[in-house]
């Protein structure tokens, strides 16, 4: 199999440039997002005292706020894709999809942690591989497990590039706070339409 190549200037060029097509739609929905993500968790923590109350709003919140997550990613997909969308799409994920999303998510997220805790490094390593997982669950309907081996696969030699495309995420966000709220409803979007790319470029290639 020939090596994909990229370019991160271009990825988020052409990013600006679908953003600009319909901003208001991503702006929006960005809003959305951080309004329910704000709602809390389903665990409120002292930090003090670090007790734990179990809060019910806050775990609706968050499932919530997950769903929302998988059926957004979806859009950012179909739309660089160039598949037409709308706000139909929110509801777009079946319950099974939902779940795997969820599980994918956590499984992630702890060997995130583990790979972090064990010098940083292996951390990079493992967000590196996994970058496609959650894409893979709500793009082709993979179980949790699945979505993790092919993302082990499809970023196999490709991890030093990826590693550069998460600090160059990083730095679009930092840009994005620095300019207030309004920055970040635009970097937001804009660093989910480069990921869709590069998701699309690698899932295409096989």
């Amino acid at each position: 199999m020939s090596e994909i190549t990229f370019s991160l200037s271009s990825l988020l060029e052409t990013s600006w440039i679908r953003f600009k097509e319909n901003p208001m739609l991503w702006i929006g929905i960005t809003i959305l997002s951080m309004i329910i993500g704000s709602l809390g968790s389903g665990l409120d923590i002292d930090p003090e005292t670090f007790d734990t109350v179990f809060n019910p709003i806050g775990l609706v919140s968050s499932l919530l706020s997950l769903y929302l997550s998988a059926s957004i990613t979806l859009m950012y997909i179909k739309y660089t894709h160039g598949e037409s969308i709308s706000l139909n799409h929110l509801l777009a994920i079946d319950f099974k999809t939902f779940i795997h999303y969820v599980l994918a998510t956590i499984f992630s997220a702890i060997l995130m942690i583990i790979g972090f805790v064990c010098f940083i490094l292996p951390g990079f390593y493992i967000m590196a591989r996994l970058i496609f997982v959650q894409y893979l669950v709500v793009d082709q309907k993979l179980n949790f497990d699945q979505a993790i081996k092919k993302s082990w696969e499809m970023s196999d030699g490709y991890v030093l590039q990826f590693i550069g495309f998460y600090f160059t995420i990083f730095f679009v966000v930092i840009v994005g706070v620095c300019a207030f709220l309004i920055g970040l409803l635009v970097a937001i979007p804009i660093i989910s339409l480069a990921t869709a790319q590069l998701y699309l470029l690698f899932r295409n290639h096989e």
